[in-house]
């Protein structure tokens, strides 16, 4: 379903594996890394992830580690790796210590990597709205929306009626939010949006455009409220999609 079909608003592109968060739950953090391979050297790279994902089963690490592909952007080709649905006192002590881990990074992954960088996100379960199994997609949509400065409450205060709305009116969309904390520049949002294949990135005719549900679940006039506030509050939106990689990621046997 395209994105700009549901906010039905020209400047936003409303409505990304990592976590989902199910409402009620507490926050918690995602932790990223951005890889980008050397040229010509993707294979070799892809093979140190699989290596290294090899090293964390041995090391009997009792949490997943993630591999995304950016496969629509100014980065693809690149690669995300983190965890998800950690708290921060648990990045005091790690399953795997830190220094093993960057170790063995060094030795198998670490000769074919151009660049890296990282960042930390919170979940938002408050205003998210993920799917009822928890599942995530093939495909995750990622739009990373930037703030402006001082607009940080309007836009929170947007999206919450956003979710408001979606629970009132059971809005069948799945979506989850998660806010940058470290790495990276202030007021900075991804919207996370799982797609099982491309084809489900169509417009669906059964699910209404988000100002629609505002209008049924609070009337024209709250409804045109959100909408303005979500529009003053927004500086600017990318968006990219990155692919699930099961095959260089680690999951721990249940």
């Amino acid at each position: 379903m395209k994105l700009t079909k549901i906010l039905s608003v020209c400047a936003t592109v409303l409505l990304v594996a990592l976590s989902a968060a199910a409402q009620g739950e507490p926050a918690t953090v995602t932790t990223l890394e951005f890889q980008t391979p050397k040229n010509g050297m993707t294979k070799q790279y892809e093979d140190g992830r699989k290596a290294k994902a090899a090293w964390h089963k041995q090391q009997k690490d009792p949490q997943m580690l993630f591999v995304l592909q950016v496969v629509v952007g100014e980065q693809m080709g690149s690669y995300v790796v983190g965890r998800a649905g950690q708290h921060w006192a648990d990045l005091d002590k790690p399953a795997v210590p830190d220094a093993a881990d960057e170790e063995e990074y060094n030795k198998v992954i670490a000769p074919y990597v151009e660049g890296r960088t990282s960042a930390y996100f919170e979940s938002m379960p408050k205003v998210s709205n993920p799917a009822p199994d928890g599942m995530g997609g093939k495909y995750t949509s990622v739009t990373t929306f930037h703030v402006r400065q001082g607009k940080g409450d309007d836009f929170r205060s947007a999206i919450a009626r956003m979710y408001d709305a979606a629970q009132k009116t059971k809005w069948p969309f799945h979506y989850r939010w998660e806010r940058l904390a470290n790495g990276g520049r202030g007021g900075t949002y991804v919207l996370l949006v799982d797609h099982a294949n491309w084809a489900s990135f169509a417009d669906d005719p059964a699910i209404k455009p988000l100002r629609d549900v505002l209008r049924e679940a609070f009337g024209e006039q709250e409804s045109m409220s959100v909408i303005e506030r979500l529009n003053g509050s927004i500086e600017s939106t990318y968006n990219q999609v990155v692919e699930f990689r099961p095959d260089l990621s680690y999951m721990p046997a249940k």
